[in-house]
């Protein structure tokens, strides 16, 4: 039987036998990779009959040698990477831990029991023990057995020893006379090992029976916490928490600064004089969190270096835009409560957001020769949408805060308040909806140049559209609930793009009038394109 080792960000974790190792982004796994296109629970590692092997358990693919990959079998060294072909590298290595083919070479004896036995090998590093009549090299192999998962069988053919019982050996034994390398006497009852408690086991990083790294009972659990603490140690485990490696996740470490985030505000802000500091201030508070819905929903297939940058450069590019722009674009011709200008309004905002993931996606593919999946564009979008949202908003919920500070009567503070927390807790998401659905159709228009035209303009028609009927109704009818209803149309539209982007895409791509190069489908991409007019 072999143990298994894992290496990852250059620590190494040994399995044994019989042991089901967990791979994700979860802390609850045995092998925790921090890094968002990770399921939370990847995959899982068992030993079967075949030795260990590899089960997917996520919707992150996994990659071997470039291919995905469900399941597979470990051999002697294997190095896959996750979520995507250039995702985070793991090494997978089996290691004889006893039997044919291990260290030393030795093979267990198949026994009926102790008396009569011969020749039965110890592990490597271990001297033989003495024994008595009968009873010929014997090892002493409980706590070797104990620390690699066989405590309550011993060796095959040999009755396993009670947990805590002095470890001489089997009965009858004599002492061992210690392990390689380790001069000095034992402690009491604990054969040739300085350094070893009964009931904690061996020490971290205490030298293993050959003279190589001891392998933990609990991987990423460090064994002195195993042991019996205080009654407050016990129930406020302050100090495993602190080596806990759920830490390493940005999850956690968010939810510190966005608990204290609002007292900061109220103390860095308290002297302020504008008042359109408090919707900056939210608005980005809340933004963030929008953008992990988004891509929790989408779950575009890559976010590395080149989506950040390309995400940052969109950022720039809208600001920069709506100021210069689109707000003299609306001064001069939108007129809200007409509905021809407030489809002005519509088209004018939403190219604004389209504009600038058009000219990446272009600039992508002109420079690098890449085509990114149109989902990667839909989550682009609404980085683009997000950002509109919260530079408009400043301007309405100053006017907010007026309406709420020049009340005089409670439902007119009311309809301030809430006026307010619409404008920083909805106006962005808004935007970005409208802004998602353009982005999927700017990344189909890229990857299918033979409609790259008509995919434009219906991309941009359609979420300004209902950009256009949401502020027509605002300012012409009394009642919301007109809003409600274009909001739900917009929002189901929206999520039906999340849910079948990557179906379309297959659809579109088998296409004959949109036939062109697909980076979803490309184990089509040779029938079709020998099938190409």
């Amino acid at each position: 039987m072999t143990a298994l080792q894992v290496t990852f960000n250059g620590q190494n974790l040994t399995f044994a036998p019989g042991a089901i190792v967990r791979v994700g982004r979860s802390s609850e796994n045995d092998v925790v990779v921090n890094d968002p296109t990770v399921s939370r629970r990847h995959a899982q590692l068992a030993w079967e009959a075949s030795g260990w092997v590899w089960q997917n358990s996520g919707q992150a693919p996994t990659f071997l040698a470039g291919q995905p990959v469900a399941q597979f079998a470990v051999g002697q060294q294997v190095d896959v990477n996750l979520a995507s072909p250039q995702g985070p590298a793991l090494r997978l290595a089996t290691t004889a831990e006893f039997g044919a083919g291990g260290p030393g070479g030795t093979e267990l004896a198949a026994g009926a029991g102790v008396a009569g036995q011969t020749n039965v090998a110890a592990p490597p590093g271990y001297a033989a023990a003495a024994a008595p009549p009968g009873q010929q090299n014997v090892p002493q192999a409980q706590d070797y057995a104990a620390r690699h998962g066989y405590a309550q069988q011993g060796y095959q053919g040999a009755p396993a020893q009670q947990q805590g019982a002095p470890q001489q050996g089997f009965p009858g034994a004599a002492p061992a006379q210690g392990y390689p390398g380790q001069p000095g006497a034992a402690p009491p009852g604990v054969p040739g090992y300085p350094g070893y408690q009964a009931g904690a086991g061996y020490p971290p990083g205490a030298p293993d029976y050959a003279g190589g790294p001891a392998v933990p009972a609990q991987p990423g659990i460090p064994l002195s916490h195993l042991d019996q603490g205080s009654f407050f140690e016990t129930l406020i485990p302050v100090k495993s928490w602190l080596h806990d490696r759920g830490w390493r996740q940005g999850i956690r470490l968010l939810i510190i600064p966005y608990a204290l985030l609002p007292l900061i505000f109220l103390q860095i802000f308290s002297t302020s004089t504008s008042l359109t500091t408090p919707g900056w201030a939210y608005s980005l508070y809340v933004a963030p969190l929008w953008l992990l819905t988004f891509w929790y929903l989408i779950r575009p297939p890559m976010v590395g270096k080149l989506e950040v940058i390309i995400a940052a450069g969109i950022i720039v590019w809208t600001v920069i835009w709506i100021n210069i722009v689109t707000i003299n674009i609306n001064v001069s011709y939108g007129k809200i409560n007409t509905f021809p200008g407030a489809l002005i309004v519509g088209f004018n905002e939403e190219t604004a957001k389209a504009l600038p993931v058009l000219i990446a996606a272009i600039l992508v593919l002109k420079i690098r020769k890449q085509k990114l999946d149109p989902r990667t564009w839909l989550l682009m979008g609404t980085v683009a949408g997000l950002t509109f949202g919260i530079v408009e908003q400043a301007f309405y919920t100053k006017i907010a805060i007026i309406q709420v500070a020049a009340a005089h009567a409670v439902n007119q503070a009311d309809i301030g308040v809430l006026s307010f927390a619409d404008r920083v807790f909805v106006d962005g998401f808004q935007h970005a909806v409208w802004a998602g659905v353009s982005g999927f159709f700017v990344g189909m228009a890229i990857n299918y140049r033979r409609r790259r035209i008509p995919l434009l303009l219906l991309g941009i028609s359609i979420p300004a559209l209902l950009h256009a009927l949401n502020d027509y109704a605002a300012s012409t009818f009394s009642t919301l609930w007109i809003l409600v209803l274009i909001q739900a149309v917009s929002l189901l539209l929206f999520l039906g793009y999340t849910l079948s982007a990557a179906s379309i895409e297959r659809r579109v791509r088998r296409n004959p009038n949109f036939r062109g190069q697909s980076i979803m489908m490309e184990r089509f991409s040779e029938p079709e394109q020998a099938a190409s007019p």
